[in-house]
């Protein structure tokens, strides 16, 4: 079964090269590559398009531009449904909303999460549009792909 990766921020800083978050860049695209190569397919979620762009707006150093330009060349991508990308349209409405809420596949409420300093509302955020995602794709395994502990619990 191939796969369809949702890309959580830490990966897709190191993706974009957002200065000062891309200490993997070689790995991560080696593994981005290998990925493609094995039929793979990828989604951006908006949560990862935001906080991307205000890590990248937000370095203090290096190349802004560069990664700037990096994320634009995907996201273009994206919307013309270029391989391996693929897109997601997401409906924020009372069901997105309430999954959200309930902390969607975690098992804990979005307060208990937050609350607890365990998961905030990007990651949520990104597991409940996964999740919308999975309900639509037969035949696709839907994860997502993250550097983080906690986030990989649930990817």
């Amino acid at each position: 079964m191939r796969t369809i990766w949702f890309i959580d921020t830490s990966v897709l800083c190191e993706l974009v090269r957002v200065p000062g978050k891309d200490q993997q860049h070689k790995a991560i695209s080696a593994e981005f590559k290998k990925r493609i190569q094995d039929g793979d397919r990828f989604v951006i979620p908006i949560t990862a398009v935001v906080e991307t762009g205000k890590h990248i707006a937000n370095a203090k150093t290096g190349d802004r531009r560069g990664a700037a330009t990096t994320l634009s060349t995907f996201l273009n991508k994206v919307a013309t449904g270029t391989p391996p990308w693929e897109i997601n349209d997401v409906h924020w409405g009372p069901e997105f909303l309430q999954a959200f809420l309930a902390g969607d596949s975690t098992g804990q409420s979005f307060v208990d999460l937050a609350g607890n300093a365990q998961m905030g509302g990007g990651d949520i955020s990104i597991l409940v549009e996964r999740d919308v995602y999975r309900t639509r794709s037969a035949g696709w395994d839907v994860k997502v792909w993250t550097l983080e502990a906690i986030m990989g619990a649930y990817a």
